[in-house]
This record gives structure tokens, C-alpha cells and sequence, in this order.
């Protein structure tokens, strides 16, 4: 997967460097709800042949560095330039240079939790009149649920440059052996858990307890049919399926393997993928280590399922965005390089080099693709489906460290699932009142 992102890299999201990019963005949040017209694609400047990129350590970033060479020699004379910088500063560099006008990238590589602070400031050129117009590019080639995946307040400033559900993964000869099936409720997945680790087969299952806790959190109780807040930015996260979900993620820790307590979004797929233990829930990304034999000691042995239903069909959908800056300076020939990797054409070859999947119904409706990497169908979100992303919060580093904190007193039995959310209800609801209103 984008290993450093959903991950401890990650964690730098809710330090001082994350509060800073947040708060900075709200300073100069012009309104997400503004409604505008549709701006035209940018046109490509024939004199400028320069093209500067800012990526971010992934196999999505290695994916597109490995396109730089065609585009080059389909472009002759075009100059493509790579910074890459590590997650933990990345989106506080990429701010405070679009903030400053200094034209310093024409591309910038981001993570959906910064959507939303993006957004609302203006920072990244609106690309509607692109996507609606490109046949190469091809908007129809995605779900409406994955269309939306880069939007703010209706307007698109980032094209999907992953698409990372949260899914149900399982030991394919774990489960052959007891004569079980991957879970389709929450209550069959604790009883596929308790049944392998009765079997002495291995630990029952494997899930986030640790500091990215509040993800599993979150999709357990939206299937649980919860919600964090409603659009007035009315915080909800004591409601009976948090509490349930709480609850949940607590009775499964005993048939998790040691250390389960502590694992963070890494954690939990090196955890599966080299020891003996029944399922996981875990992003889809990360569907690439299983196919090598030097990452996965279970190589051959990897089944994957739907998340199991808790009530409500929810998708936990996370993955990374790709949009050209505010402040581009070659914005024409930026969006012709995101075109040309991106397009439906290349689909195919961005997932051979090792890219998370994206989401394209080209891609997970092939026959071929899916016979050798099934999980593809997984991607395919039905419309009845509730997608869920992170937040989408310009408060969000103080949102994320206050839930992974209750959460993690709740998992250590420190406070109730009830007086935790109580409590974490009136932190939130704090936070909340910085979103002014609208959610």
C-alpha cells in the first residue's frame, strides 16, 4: 500500500507541523459552499516546457515517476522535475508555498484528509472544466461515489490517484481447514476470530487498536448505521453504534495476536501478512505486498472479502488525491502530464507498476486483472453503498488526536465505552464549533 501514509508517517498529521497546515488553510478559507461557475481547462503554454512536480514517498508516486520518460519523448523538449518530500512535511510545504505564490510546483500529490483545508482556502486550481471535457481522461470511467472522491463543496481541486476501501481479508488455508467463510456481519466475523484461535491455527483476527485506532472505529460504526456529526457540525460520535462500535473493537482484542494492542496502520498488514492469524480489516492499498513472497510469509494463502455489514452497507473509502496547485506556473501542460498518466489508456500500466489501484470500472470489471488480482472487485462500489472518508474537517489534527485518545483509554479498559464517548462528545463538540456551521 502507500506504506507511510496510512501508517506511522501519518501520525505526524496530528503534531504540531498537521495543526499548523489546518489552522493556516482555516485563516484563509474562503467559504467552501460558494457555488461558481465552471472554469475552463487550463490551455497549454507552447513556450513554457518546464514541468516541476511534488510527490510524496509511495508506490503511487513511483508509478508516476515511471511514466516521466513516455511523456517526455511524446512531448519533445518537455523538462519534468521531482521534489519529493517526506509525508510529515509535505502538505505544510505545499501550503505555505501556494500561499506565497512562489510557483514552485505545477503538480502536487496530497492526501484526502487535506481536501478539505485545500479546498476551502483556494489552493488548488478547480479541474471540472477538465474532467467533464476529457475523453482521455474519462470521468465516465468511474462510479459517481468515486467521482466525488476529489471534490470540496462540489468543485473538483483533486483527481484520485488511489482508490483504498477498507476491506475484509482473510487466511485462505486458515479457513479452509475449519470450514469457515469470510464474515458477512460483524457478529460472524468475532466467530470466525474465536473459532481460529480455539484451533490453535493462529490469532483470530487483526485490527488497528493502536494509535490509528479511530479508523477501524469509524467504519465499524458507519455499517453500524452511525455518524460523527450531521451537516450543522452537531458531533455524535456517544450515539448507540458508536457505543456498539466501541464496544465491538474492544471484544475482538482477546483473540488478537500480542502486541495487537499497539498497532498502528502498518502494524496490523506486516502483523497478518508474517504471522499466523485468521483476518483483518485493513485498507485495500496494500493489496500489493501480498503479491510478493519477500513481504508476505503467507504468500499464495491471501483471500479477500467485503467488509462485513454491521446493518448499514458503509464504504470506508481513503486514498490519495493529485491536483495542480493555485500558483502553477505551466497549468496547461500540468493537467496534459496528469491526463496522460492518469487517462483510461494507461489505467492498466499505472497498476502493473505497483500503484494502488485506481478504482476505473475498466479496471475492476477486466477478466484478466481480476483472475490475477481479485481484491480489483472490491473497488467496485455499488451505489446503495454509504461511502464514508476521513473527516473532511479543517479542525481534523485536533479531531483525529482527540478520538485516538478516548479510543485508546477505552481499548486499555481505563473508561467505559459509554463514559469514554461521553467525554470524547464534549471535546468534539468544541472542536466542532471551528467548522462554522457547515459540515
Amino acid at each position: 500500500m502507500n506504506a507511510k501514509v496510512r501508517g506511522a508517517g501519518r501520525l505526524l498529521l496530528i503534531g504540531v507541523l498537521g495543526l499548523a497546515v489546518f489552522a493556516t488553510a482555516a485563516a484563509y478559507a474562503g467559504g467552501g459552499s460558494t457555488t461558481r461557475a465552471t472554469a475552463a481547462c487550463p490551455s497549454v503554454d507552447a513556450s513554457n516546457k518546464t514541468l516541476n512536480l511534488v510527490l510524496i514517498p509511495s508506490p503511487s508516486a513511483d508509478a508516476i515517476q515511471k511514466f516521466i520518460p513516455a511523456f517526455k519523448k511524446a512531448n519533445p523538449g518537455v523538462q519534468v522535475h521531482v521534489d519529493m518530500i517526506d509525508y510529515g512535511t509535505a502538505h505544510q510545504k505545499e501550503l505555505l508555498s501556494i500561499r506565497q505564490k512562489a510557483g514552485a510546483w505545477d503538480i502536487a500529490q496530497f492526501d484526502n484528509t487535506y481536501l478539505t483545508p485545500f479546498g476551502a482556502g483556494k489552493l488548488m486550481t478547480p479541474l471540472d472544466g477538465c474532467v467533464k471535457t476529457s475523453k482521455a481522461y474519462d470521468i465516465s470511467d468511474f462510479s459517481k461515489g468515486q467521482r466525488d472522491y476529489g471534490k470540496y463543496a462540489g468543485t473538483t481541486y483533486g483527481l484520485t490517484l488511489s482508490t483504498e476501501p477498507m476491506i475484509q481479508w482473510y487466511r485462505t488455508d486458515i479457513y479452509k481447514k475449519l470450514g469457515l467463510r469470510p464474515a458477512r456481519t460483524w457478529t460472524e466475523f468475532l466467530s470466525n476470530a474465536k473459532k481460529v484461535k480455539a484451533s490453535g491455527l493462529g490469532d483470530g483476527a487483526i485490527m488497528g487498536w493502536g494509535p490509528n485506532v479511530d479508523w477501524w472505529w469509524w467504519a465499524v460504526q458507519w455499517s453500524m448505521g452511525g455518524h460523527l456529526y450531521d451537516k450543522s457540525c452537531t458531533s455524535m460520535v456517544d450515539s448507540a453504534a458508536g457505543i456498539k462500535g466501541a464496544q465491538y473493537l474492544k471484544s475482538l482484542l482477546p483473540y488478537g495476536p500480542k502486541g495487537g494492542i499497539s498497532a498502528n496502520g502498518d502494524d496490523v498488514a506486516i502483523k497478518f501478512l508474517s504471522q499466523d492469524i485468521g483476518a483483518m480489516i485493513q485498507y485495500s492499498g496494500y493489496y500489493g505486498f501480498t503479491l510478493d513472497p519477500k513481504t508476505n510469509k503467507n504468500f499464495g494463502k491471501i483471500g479477500t472479502a467485503k467488509m462485513p455489514i454491521g446493518g448499514t452497507d458503509a464504504t470506508h473509502l481513503a486514498g490519495w488525491n493529485i491536483g495542480i496547485p493555485a500558483d502553477a506556473k505551466n497549468p496547461g501542460l500540468a493537467w496534459k502530464f496528469l491526463e496522460f498518466v492518469l487517462g483510461k489508456a494507461n489505467a492498466k500500466r499505472y497498476l502493473a507498476t505497483g500503484a494502488a489501484a485506481i478504482g476505473r470500472k475498466s479496471i475492476t470489471t477486466d477478466k484478466a486483472l481480476l483472475a490475477k488480482q481479485p481484491y480489483l472487485r472490491l473497488l467496485t462500489i455499488p451505489p446503495t453503498s454509504r461511502i464514508e472518508r476521513y473527516p473532511q474537517l479543517k479542525s481534523f489534527p485536533e479531531y483525529d488526536k482527540a478520538t485516538v485518545d478516548a479510543l485508546g483509554n477505552i481499548m486499555t479498559g481505563k473508561v467505559s465505552p459509554q463514559a469514554g464517548l461521553k467525554t470524547l462528545q464534549g471535546k468534539l463538540s468544541t472542536i466542532l464549533k471551528g467548522e462554522g456551521g457547515h459540515c
